[in-house]
């Protein structure tokens, strides 16, 4: 009796550690879920801009400028555009006091790498002619100080609105290219009627526009070269030339 109970008691020790054997193989094996969590995530990061458009790569090539830091303007007596550059500062820069943003191109002049350049932003295609005629264009010998002033007449049978201006002005003599974009906001010329536009910084009164006479138009005595663009959107652009002679344009006190 004694041997059988022996022999029994060693069956059930061999089968108890038979049977810790087998679970400790079992958790010894990684479950998929265990081996995911030692993996490190993959991450896409998509940019997208205002118009929340990716390209095939997931990220934006945008035509405009990213937003700089601080947009706000902030008048004073010595800051008369706001724009964090006094009036003294501006003329040395030789950028317009008057404007925050001397060359048109959606940049202020603090933080403008190019303030008196900007990029020609119109990209018309339409083929349709401009039914506009520049009966007179002039930087000097005008009824005020001296400025660039454009007298256009609409020939057509359509009243015309959403005009714009691209303009470069080039020194005969040192080569030296100012170029600068005004959106002509609020002009609109009925058909057969005539406007005039003057860039003057007198932009109390209609028609008239940001001229800036720190750059080369105010400071050179060289000669100048006006190359002008004048826009109306879905209008194939019209161009023109000014001549400047030389010495110092005649500037408003």
């Amino acid at each position: 009796m004694y041997k059988l109970m022996k022999k029994r008691i060693w069956a059930l020790i061999a089968l108890s550690v038979f049977a810790l054997s087998g679970c400790a193989a079992s958790t010894a094996v990684s479950s998929p879920a265990a081996s995911q969590a030692t993996t490190e995530p993959t991450v896409i990061s998509i940019q997208t801009d205002s118009t929340g458009q990716t390209d095939s790569t997931g990220t934006i090539e945008s035509a405009t400028p990213a937003p700089t830091a601080d947009n706000s303007l902030t008048i004073t007596a010595d800051d008369q555009d706001g724009d964090g550059l006094s009036d003294v500062v501006e003329k040395t820069y030789g950028t317009n006091p008057y404007a925050a943003d001397t060359d048109g191109d959606g940049v202020y002049d603090k933080v403008d790498e190019k303030p008196v350049f900007a990029d020609n932003p119109i990209q018309e295609t339409s083929t349709t002619p401009l039914s506009i005629t520049i009966t007179d264009a002039r930087v000097e010998d005008n009824a005020t100080a001296d400025h660039l002033e454009i007298t256009m007449k609409n020939t057509g049978s359509s009243d015309v609105s959403g005009f714009d201006v691209y303009f470069t002005i080039t020194d005969h003599v040192t080569g030296a290219i100012e170029a600068y974009y005004v959106a002509l906001t609020g002009l609109t010329i009925p058909a057969g009627a005539s406007a005039t536009v003057h860039f003057d910084n007198d932009t109390t009164q209609v028609n008239h526009y940001y001229g800036n006479m720190n750059g080369l138009y105010g400071t050179s005595a060289n000669g100048l070269t006006f190359d002008v663009q004048l826009h109306a959107t879905g209008y194939q652009p019209i161009s023109f030339t000014v001549e400047k002679a030389q010495g110092t344009a005649e500037v408003a006190d």
